[in-house]
């Protein structure tokens, strides 16, 4: 009961932190009120982990070879808590998914399990690759979304209603791309044991995918409604103070990252259009949000950016992976002794 206790301290901690990622600006442009916005939050987060979670978290199961021990699991989720909890003290946005593999890889090496280290480095390259991505279409939809204002001639008002109207459609879609990574991240660890019948607690508990999924996304959206409204108003305003198309370009961005490594169909299509193989992976909103925000950012010469702030954060990137992989490996090697 311990790792399902952790499991939801995890749900509830991304919900207060990535629901201001996807509304701080319609609620910081006073289009929506909070809660409002949490039910979006909460009914489209809830659709994108019942519709598209099942492909992300298969990388967990396929990462590991052999079934870890169930009653082990808790090893794997109190590094991702303790990091997790650290980063949120010190004002760092972390990425819960790459904590979940790292913690996974660390628990793995200790009880000698054996590890897909290829599919590893093929996350660790796309994991490099992300915001590099994320910088060239935030780029990109930036001006797009200002040619296509210039090109309708629309008045103040009208722009100002676009926008705002914008931001609440893009949310949503943000929030449904963003239910599907956020979920897998949480019950991806128990993806091998998905549909069996496990002995837990002297009775029989069906594991079923779907139950999962709703669970954990429904934990989010709680999450979201008792503890990000301080945070969401406080992204609301900075963001509504930079400017509103940027934030539609970093929804926007958000978007078709997320969907792109999760939705089936987003991914036949890129296997269509690249040589090389994309599939399903679990990534970071946090760092794509960071990304485009530094490339919108580059439009005018980083005026924007805060140097020291921006380094400490890509240091993070590096620091927590290796944080919470030592913090299991050595949590478990206790364990064992």
């Amino acid at each position: 009961m311990l790792d399902i206790l952790l499991i939801a301290i995890i749900a509830i901690i991304i919900g207060a932190n990535d629901a201001s990622n996807v509304f701080g600006s319609a609620v910081g442009s006073k289009m929506l009120k909070f809660n409002t916005a949490v039910l979006f939050f909460m009914i489209f987060i809830i659709l994108g982990a019942i519709i598209n979670a099942e492909n992300p978290s298969k990388v967990y199961g396929n990462l590991v070879l052999d079934y870890p021990d169930l009653k082990k699991i808790f090893l794997i989720i109190i590094p991702v808590v303790i990091v997790t909890l650290i980063s949120l003290k010190l004002k760092i946005p972390s990425s819960i998914s790459q904590s979940v593999i790292f913690s996974l890889i660390g628990f793995s090496i200790v009880e000698g399990l054996k590890i897909d280290f290829e599919l590893f480095l093929n996350l660790i390259y796309f994991w490099i690759a992300t915001p590099f991505i994320a910088f060239l279409i935030s780029i990109f939809f930036c001006w797009i979304i200002n040619l296509m204002f210039n090109f309708l001639k629309l008045n103040v008002f009208q722009i100002d209603y676009q926008i705002r109207l914008s931001l609440i459609i893009f949310g949503c879609f943000a929030a449904f791309a963003l239910g599907a990574h956020l979920t897998a991240a949480i019950v991806g660890i128990y993806s091998p044991f998905l549909n069996l019948n496990l002995e837990i607690l002297n009775f029989y508990l069906i594991l079923d995918d779907k139950k999962l999924y709703f669970f954990a996304s429904l934990l989010i959206g709680l999450g979201a409604y008792f503890f990000s409204k301080k945070i969401v108003k406080s992204v609301g305003s900075q963001i509504s103070n930079i400017k509103p198309i940027p934030a539609l370009a970093i929804l926007f961005t958000q978007i078709i990252i997320l969907l792109s490594f999760s939705s089936n169909f987003f991914i036949d299509l890129l296997n269509k259009i690249f040589p090389f193989q994309i599939f399903a992976i679990p990534l970071s909103a946090s760092h794509i949000t960071f990304a485009s925000i530094v490339g919108i950012a580059s439009l005018n010469k980083f005026r924007e950016m805060k140097p020291q702030q921006s380094i400490k954060i890509i240091l993070s990137w590096i620091i927590i992976p290796i944080s919470v992989f030592g913090c299991s490996f050595f949590l478990t090697s206790i364990y064992r002794f």
